[in-house]
Parts: structure tokens; sequence; C-alpha cells
């Protein structure tokens, strides 16, 4: 195998891991539990947050998420975003 066909197939495999993928978008319905702590009751899944001061009872939101990703975020009605650390 030559040089230059080596180096396409690494390009090309490359290529193929920087793929971007979006994050997932779900519909949830949360309560505060405790600082930085939110439970979605349709699925009972708590949500770990950074810094985020929402005060929620049963109030729905948007969870943007990606297994992984450093992006993801807890969106509530009023427009406050907060940044998910994990899910429970």
């Amino acid at each position: 195998m030559t040089f230059k066909r080596s180096a396409a197939f690494l390009l090309l495999g490359l290529g193929a891991l920087t793929t971007t993928v979006d994050a997932e978008m779900y519909k949830v319905n949360v309560s505060r539990l405790e600082q930085d702590l939110y439970k979605d009751h349709s699925s009972g899944t708590l949500i770990e947050t950074q810094y985020c001061y929402e005060y929620a009872t049963r109030q729905d939101a948007v969870l943007k998420y990606e297994p992984y990703a450093y992006d993801n975020k807890l969106i509530f009605d009023s427009g406050t975003s907060c940044g998910v650390k994990r899910l429970r």
C-alpha cells in the first residue's frame, strides 16, 4: 500500500470519527428537590444541575441531553437555562 493511499484511508477514518451528534430534546415536568437537584415527575429521573437557582414545582421544561456531552441543559418555561451535570 502506498503512502498516499494510506493517508487517504486515515483521513476517511478521521472524518467518520468527527461527525457531530445533536443532543436529544425531552419534554419534562420538574420540581426542585434541593439545590441543584430536580425530579422529572413523568419518568422519576433525577436531574443534577450546576449553579441552578430556579425554583420549580411541577414546572414544564425541556431537557437537552446527550451522554458525555459538556453542553447539557435544563431549559425552563421562564427562559432560565441551567447546566446539567448528570442524570440519576
